[in-house]
Parts: C-alpha cells; structure tokens; sequence
C-alpha cells in the first residue's frame, strides 16, 4: 500500500470499517460470555436494551471519592403544620372570572387583574378564557382584556 496516494475519502472509509471491527469483537466477545456462563450452569444476565450511553455520560454518573468527615447530627428545627389547601368546587373559578367581568363592565378586565385578586396563575386565566370563556360569552377586547358580550 502506497501511503503516499492515501487520500481523506479513503482514510474516512478505513476509520468506518476499523469502528464496525471493534463493535464486531465487542459483540463476540458477549456472545462468548454467555456461552461460557451457559456451560458452567449460571443463568445468562438479561440483555440490555437501548442506546449504549457515552463514555463522558458514564464518567459523569461514578460517584465522585470524597473525603467525608464525620458529622455530629443536626436537630432540624420544628416545621409549623401547613394547611391543607382547600380544593374549591367544580366551576369555582368560572363563578369568579364572570363576576370579575361584570364587576368590570364594558371595558372589560385583563387577565392579569384577574390573576391577581383570584389568586391564579395568568396562564391559567388565559386558557379559561380560550376554552370555558368561548362558551361563557366572553369576547376579546384587546390583547389580554375580556369583557362579557353584551
């Protein structure tokens, strides 16, 4: 072989067929694995499935050797009890949104003063208003502001 007249195609070809080579001895050498688990009498283990994961994937995941110095316990401090949030009823919130939107007449109310005296989220407004409100009679006045139909 005359390296000489190596060109990169050629070099690219090579570098593929020397990767599938190594996949192939990998692959032998697990299939040789389990045949000698099989004769020996142990249960061959599962295979595994799936994308084999990259080397700096697995690196990342090894746990890292630290030094650990021994710790005397904390006493955490004592946790006040959390009210159960109440769950409202069914159709809680359309009740609010609509005497919201009389409440503010024909100007109509932004979805962010309604957010904020029902305590919700604005994207959750937003969505009401895209579903339930087409059925309520709402229309849109300007970006973000709603008012009930005449």
């Amino acid at each position: 072989m005359d390296l000489t007249k190596l060109t990169s195609t050629t070099l690219r070809s090579i570098t593929g067929l020397t990767d599938k080579l190594s996949a192939t001895i990998d692959e032998l050498k697990k299939i040789e694995q389990t045949i000698l688990s099989s004769l020996s009498g142990e249960a061959p283990a599962p295979a595994k499935r799936g994308r084999k994961p990259k080397a700096a994937a697995v690196k990342a995941k090894a746990p890292a050797k630290k030094a650990v110095a021994a710790k005397a316990p904390v006493a955490k401090a004592a946790k006040a009890p959390v009210a159960a949030k109440k769950s409202g009823k069914r159709g809680a919130i359309k009740e609010q949104i609509v005497a919201a939107l009389q409440k503010a007449g024909a100007k109509g109310a932004s979805v962010k003063d309604i957010s904020a005296k029902l305590g919700v989220k604005p994207g959750n407004v937003h969505v009401w208003f895209a579903t339930t409100g087409k059925t309520v009679g709402v229309e849109k006045v300007a970006p973000g502001v709603y008012r009930l139909k005449a």
